[in-house]
């Protein structure tokens, strides 16, 4: 249980599910082309009812995300177990200082066809009304359909990065660049670190989906305290290094696998 499936489009279609998502944000179903492809497949296609039979047939069901072990648990509760997602740690190096750049540089990756459903819209706006007031204190790399590595490349010389407006958990691309030393403005809410049982770490800028909510956060938290960065930085790679290591990941699932009858 890992990304977009049946229960995670039957519960994110529910308003009292989540306080905002994927499907719902104030209250109300945000109707787009996203979403009305998601219920064609997953409610009414082969898709949802090939979900139906495997999860019903299986020993277990592991979910990746906080939102996943949510959507599962209300039918599927008795053979749930969550694991983190797995980063190759031996395969990132983490970022190093460039002085050279003046202020925070805030990395936004734009998918052109996917920017209103991800919330890189409100995520750009806000930091672009944030540059008016702060010049010298910020810089934008925005990044638009390029090749995975120059994608890791322009990575590699910034900041921050934002992504996954609506999550309430980082997902793979933020959390590779935690690995790197990154600090990770988007989905950090209090239930994702209460799943993981984690009570001290808090390395990402959580955000609500709105514009004010970015501006205030990434205001207050990074640029009116540019030191805290540094602290930032590392309690990011300290929470991947707990969580998200892959050989001990690899090694919850093997767990799994041997407690199943």
């Amino acid at each position: 249980a890992f990304g977009i499936d049946k229960p995670w489009v039957e519960e994110g279609l529910k308003p009292e599910t989540f306080r905002y998502s994927d499907f719902y944000l104030d209250g109300k179903l945000r109707e787009n082309a996203d979403v009305e492809t998601m219920k064609r497949d997953w409610l009414y296609g082969p898709k949802g009812r090939l979900n139906d039979v495997v999860a019903d047939e299986v020993s277990g069901i592991i979910s990746g995300l906080y939102e996943n072990d949510v959507c599962y648990r209300r039918r599927y509760g008795h053979k749930l177990r969550h694991i983190p997602f797995p980063i190759n740690l031996s395969a990132v190096t983490p970022i190093q200082p460039h002085p050279d750049y003046p202020g925070i540089r805030f990395f936004i990756g734009i998918q052109r066809t996917r920017s209103q459903y991800k919330g890189t819209d409100l995520m750009l706006s806000a930091l672009e009304q944030l540059q008016t007031r702060h010049p010298s204190s910020m810089q934008i790399v925005k990044v638009e359909s390029v090749p995975f590595a120059q994608y890791q490349e322009l990575m590699n010389t910034s900041d921050v990065l934002l992504d996954q407006l609506y999550s309430y958990t980082p997902a793979m691309n933020g959390l590779l660049a935690m690995a790197k030393g990154l600090v990770l403005v988007g989905g950090g809410e209090e239930e994702h670190y209460e799943l993981l049982g984690e009570r001290e770490l808090r390395p990402i800028v959580n955000v609500q989906p709105s514009i004010e909510d970015i501006e205030q956060q990434i205001e207050q938290r990074l640029l009116l305290h540019p030191d805290d960065l540094r602290q930032l930085s590392a309690d990011s790679i300290a929470y991947v290094r707990k969580w998200h290591n892959h050989i001990q990941v690899a090694e919850q699932y093997v767990k799994v696998w041997n407690s199943m009858d």
